[in-house]
């Protein structure tokens, strides 16, 4: 017999997290709304990181993996163990002010068209200095560059409107389970596993979109110190990127619409794969990884053609013209930034 729904399913997705996902755990009890369910998922930490969490909360509820399965996965096993109507997902690096959860959880209960809902995410700030935006909210380009919507920018008070959004960053969003539940397409769960780490976030709002699902801003802060883990400027992450953009593409971007912006994303793929060569020699193989699995793309597709509610031209409005002057100064500069570093 199945155990009874509760309100909030909150899910931490943990790899050796050491003191930062203590932190995050310890904002999510001191919730004003405080999660009924509260589970952990674990990528094998070896930090003394899960053991520690279930000392600070003897009802958190683990799934352990014997390896590193990745963000998509893990939050796959989150869903898959929720008994929520809400499923909080949680990366390890963030901490919520109190009302963080209440807010987006009042928003979310007046609008029964509302699938993800995220709060502002902010990046702790150096002493006397204002904090910058870690995300606001995702925002998808027309060559199909996705981004955090007020994105390393101050918060001097601009983001204070609650509104509609393209979606929402996986790092502290609230999912409505009955939108999880209605975009699974046949064994594929709601986050696409081919996807590992980065972008499965803004897979899911594009599909979320497309069966007529909205996303909702609202101003409760939490705190993301993104990157806490040190992985994602590796080789292998650079390479799972480039592979996720291309991905993110086959899987929702529906012809004949996708063919007039082809050749935005060809242009983008091959400044992405010289811009994180640079870095690593691997990276660019992400191109070789989307051919091997570009395949399992096409029921996707059909799923959406099958099952999509709203008009290409409604979905097309979201999608805004990439900056592409100020994108490629930014990699110039930051080229030749790095540059510097490695001379002696």
């Amino acid at each position: 017999m199945p155990e009874p729904e509760v309100g909030v399913t909150a899910a931490i997705l943990n790899w050796n997290g050491g003191d930062m996902v203590t932190r995050c755990l310890h904002s999510l009890l001191k919730q004003t709304r405080k999660p009924e369910q509260r589970i952990v998922v674990d990528n094998a930490s070896s930090d003394g990181s899960l053991e520690r969490l279930q000392d600070q909360d003897p009802e958190l509820e683990v799934i352990a993996n014997r390896s590193n399965v990745g963000f998509a996965r893990a939050a796959n096993q989150a869903f898959g163990a929720a008994r929520g109507r809400w499923l909080l997902l949680v990366n390890l690096d963030v901490e919520f002010e109190p009302d963080y959860l209440e807010t987006l959880l009042a928003a979310g209960e007046r609008d029964g068209d509302i699938g993800a809902l995220t709060g502002k995410l902010l990046r702790p700030a150096k002493t006397g200095q204002t904090a910058t935006v870690d995300s606001a909210g995702h925002i998808l380009y027309r060559n199909g560059w996705a981004a955090n919507r007020g994105e390393d920018r101050a918060d001097c008070g601009q983001w204070e409107r609650s509104e509609e959004v393209f979606g929402v960053t996986g790092a502290a969003a609230l999912y409505r389970m009955r939108m999880l539940r209605e975009v699974i397409d046949g064994p594929a769960r709601p986050f696409d596993e081919r996807f590992f780490a980065y972008i499965e976030d803004v897979d899911l709002d594009w599909r979320m979109r497309w069966l007529g699902w909205k996303a909702w801003y609202e101003p409760a802060v939490a705190w993301h110190r993104r990157g806490g883990t040190g992985a994602r400027r590796t080789p292998f992450i650079l390479r799972h990127i480039l592979k996720n953009r291309l991905l993110l593409i086959a899987n929702n971007d529906l012809w004949p619409g996708g063919l007039r912006r082809l050749p935005g994303v060809a242009a983008l793929t091959l400044f992405t794969a010289v811009r994180f060569g640079l870095s690593s020699r691997s990276a660019p193989l992400g191109m070789v990884d989307f051919v091997r699995l570009a395949g399992a793309s096409r029921p996707r597709r059909r799923f959406l053609r099958r099952r999509r509610r709203v008009r290409p031209a409604e979905l097309e409005a979201w999608l805004q013209p990439f900056p592409y002057r100020a994108k490629i100064a930014q990699a110039l500069g930051r080229a030749t930034a790095d540059g510097a570093k490695a001379r002696p």
